[in-house]
């Protein structure tokens, strides 16, 4: 799989680390994602669920062999539509074959 369907890709079950974020506190969170809401993200940490919101933060993301940093303004929408625009973005990306 490659690296740019992040945007497009179903993001419960990746492993995903928050590395940056207005608030502080929620930096260096990591864990699996479990669920997906429009703003958010539960993932399941060594420490319980913690519920992390999209917008604002910049995530670390393990995808098939990759490593990604992705930014939650990218991904700040409900999942079945998040997939529909990461296909756009990808369309219109120059030098991207879908």
């Amino acid at each position: 799989m490659r690296p740019e369907f992040i945007l497009s890709h179903e993001w419960i079950g990746l492993e995903v680390e928050v590395v940056d974020s207005r608030n502080k506190c929620e930096v260096g969170i990591r864990g699996i994602v479990i669920d997906e809401t429009q703003n958010t993200l539960k993932i399941r940490t060594d420490r319980g669920v913690k519920t992390i919101i999209k917008k604002g933060r910049t995530f670390r993301v393990k995808f098939d062999k990759y490593v990604l940093r992705v930014s939650g303004d990218l991904i700040n929408f409900r999942p079945e539509e998040r997939i529909k625009r990461g296909l756009l973005i990808l369309k219109r990306a120059k030098g991207v074959r879908i």
